[in-house]
């Protein structure tokens, strides 16, 4: 069955091509991240106003056998039935008494994802592993999730970038909390008062001040993917006190303060209709150039960690790319790349873009869902590796 809660509110084109790939999906299409993007793609170049062409267009791209290609039509009719009922129709709510069943198993279902993330010991895994839906759910396509599988992950990547921005260093400093004892600081200062212990030092871990720079891709082959990466980033902004955002298209624009001071989906919305060209092409290299000249002095230092979220797919000329990512790795503490089509078996990055590019990234992943963003996040505690570049 398709998702009418999530047909209620997609209303955007690539909202409903996603819709349709996870429909074809449940009839056996086998249709990747990539195939999702070329549709979109392959969509600029044609009069959607047109259905028929709209509709081959989709057609030629999702079907991969003679029956896909003989059933598509059947298949996009039905979908198309679907969507009209679930947009002329309101979802009825269910009373109070009944909802309460549903809230409790979310709940002992984010629990059970908190234990996942925090890698709990085995006895406690095995507890977790009673809810078998959940490996499932972290190895689901972001593309895929649902409505309310979407604000379940949300509440997890919010505690995923609260326990990231309060890492603890191996420095230390004087605590007024009765924990640990500095027994080289107590005899310190009590030497000054004649050796007799008269005063107790404790002490804690200092926070690592971990400083970030978002860089995301807003251009029209993102489209499926950047509403997904303003949440994340969105949940990195709520967290960190040193942290600057950008997104970029065919210019770049810093969205930190949007981003600080609105609840998401008026962030989302504000950002969306700022940014000219949302959806649009993209001139990556010439973008990164900007924030190098324009920021790069005050925001990059041996402290930062620059994340990056696009495709690689850039209409701009290599050099300018080359230079402005070179610039960008020698100031910075890592650079990490995120590349949702990463996620495909048949991923290589050949695109002119992420060619350039990656001579000076020291992470390139997917992040496509929870499991590999996890392993992502894991980047962001470790130094950069100067002999081994990191494909995960």
């Amino acid at each position: 069955m398709l998702h009418t809660s999530g047909l209620a509110h997609q209303t955007e084109l690539s909202g409903n091509i996603v819709l349709l790939c996870r429909f074809l999906r449940k009839k056996s299409f086998n249709i990747t991240a990539t195939e999702e993007a070329d549709a979109l793609t392959a969509l600029s170049f044609l009069p959607i106003h047109s259905e028929d062409y709209f509709r081959e267009a989709l057609k030629s791209v999702l079907t991969k056998s003679r029956l896909q290609h003989i059933k598509f039509d059947e298949y996009y009719h039905e979908f198309k039935e679907q969507l009209k009922k679930a947009a002329d129709s309101k979802v009825k709510e269910l009373p109070e008494e009944k909802q309460k069943p549903e809230k409790k198993s979310k709940q002992a279902q984010f629990e059970a994802l908190k234990d996942w993330l925090n890698l709990k010991t085995s006895e406690e895994e095995k507890e977790v592993a009673a809810f078998n839906d959940v490996e499932s759910l972290t190895k689901k396509d972001f593309l895929d999730l649902s409505e309310d599988e979407v604000r379940l992950m949300m509440r997890v990547l919010q505690k995923m970038a609260r326990q990231l921005a309060h890492q603890k260093s191996r420095l230390r400093k004087k605590s007024k909390k009765r924990q640990q004892l500095d027994v080289k600081q107590t005899i310190r200062t009590n030497m000054r008062k004649g050796g007799e212990i008269q005063q107790l030092v404790f002490t804690k871990k200092k926070d690592r001040k971990l400083k970030l720079v978002l860089l995301c891709d807003v251009s029209r082959s993102m489209d499926l993917y950047s509403r997904f990466f303003i949440h994340l980033i969105y949940a990195f902004q709520n967290a960190y006190d040193k942290i600057e955002t950008f997104v970029f298209s065919t210019a770049l624009h810093q969205v930190s303060e949007l981003l600080n001071n609105n609840e998401f989906d008026q962030a989302f919305q504000m950002i969306s209709e700022r940014v000219p060209h949302w959806s649009g092409g993209t001139t990556i290299g010439s973008c990164l150039h900007d924030f190098t000249q324009n920021f790069g002095h005050g925001m990059l230092d041996k402290k930062t960690i620059v994340l990056m979220l696009s495709d690689g797919w850039d209409t701009g000329e290599p050099a300018v790319m080359k230079e402005a990512m070179k610039a960008i790795h020698k100031k910075s503490k890592k650079v990490i790349w995120l590349n949702p089509l990463a996620g495909s078996a048949d991923f290589s990055p050949e695109v002119i873009g992420m060619k350039t590019a990656l001579p000076y990234i020291d992470v390139l992943a997917s992040a496509h869902n929870l499991e590999s963003l996890k392993q992502v996040l894991v980047q962001l505690r470790t130094k950069r590796n100067l002999l081994k570049r990191q494909f995960i």
